[in-house]
């Protein structure tokens, strides 16, 4: 479930930056409504290892991935001659 969770959150950000929906962030309710109430012991699993970030919005809450830094990192150029 764990991994359904990530590709879902995944996709929603990905097709909401394919729009230049902003902010890109996944709100609580749109993951509910694509997998149902039994993901949140997933949400806070993977909030305690550090993997997401949730906070609240105006009307809801949001639920963003944290990047992996080893995935951000680009490759250093050595450009000294």
């Amino acid at each position: 479930m764990r991994e359904i969770v990530i590709a879902t959150l995944k996709r929603i950000t990905k097709e909401k930056e394919d729009a230049r929906r902003f902010p890109t962030h996944v709100m609580y309710i749109e993951l509910i409504n694509e997998l149902g109430k039994e993901i949140i012991p997933v949400l806070r699993e993977l909030w305690r290892e550090g993997k997401i970030k949730a906070g609240n919005t105006m009307n809801d809450k949001f639920i963003q991935l944290i990047p992996n830094e080893k995935s951000n990192e680009s490759p250093q150029q050595n450009t000294q001659s």
